[in-house]
């Protein structure tokens, strides 16, 4: 498939721009809101123009909470694997995992962890495995490139301002270069 650079930063943006529209309406809701009624989604959505609410038949509870931020977690999941889809059909990065990523390319870092994450999301259950040694580097790397706290973590971080943002970023900008 040919490489335009303008197609393919725009599939990234409009990628990106249904993501955060998706998590507005699933935002991480804080313990604090326990007993409301009326929801707004979070600030970070809203300054970009996701200005969502949400009416709930009973008051919030922790099981809500939980339920609501699995689901965001499981989006969060499903946008690493979408934006590693969507990189490698546009060749930006060689579905064959035995053919390297270029490393002179700014971005590099970023796509490695966005492949070895949709690696573990959609060829295994996802979930962070302390006793495998690559699951433990990818979490390392993780914390060091994105200079985040990793320390008894569960999950792999998919935190989206922290994480997913600076990763996308890494990404599209990889993707503009090796499609310029």
């Amino acid at each position: 498939m040919e490489n335009n650079s303008e197609d393919i930063l725009s599939l990234l943006d409009n990628l990106w721009m249904n993501f955060k529209n998706c998590r507005a309406h699933f935002p991480a809701i804080s313990n604090t809101m326990i007993g409301q009624k009326i929801i707004p989604t979070a600030p970070y959505y809203i300054a970009d123009g996701f200005q969502v609410s949400f009416v709930l038949s009973e008051p919030l509870d922790q099981s809500k909470i939980d339920k609501m931020h699995e689901i965001g977690h499981w989006i969060n999941e499903n946008f690493v694997i979408r934006l590693c889809a969507l990189l490698e059909s546009r060749g930006i990065i060689p579905k064959d995992e035995s053919k390297k990523i270029d490393q002179n390319v700014e971005g590099w870092k970023d796509i490695d962890l966005v492949r070895r994450l949709r690696n573990y999301f959609a060829h295994s259950s996802g979930k962070y495995n302390p006793s495998k040694n690559e699951h433990v580097k990818t979490m390392e790397v993780l914390g060091k490139h994105l200079n985040i706290d990793i320390d008894g973590r569960e999950n792999f971080p998919l935190m989206i301002d922290t994480v997913l943002e600076p990763l996308f970023k890494g990404c599209r900008k990889y993707a503009e270069t090796k499609s310029a």
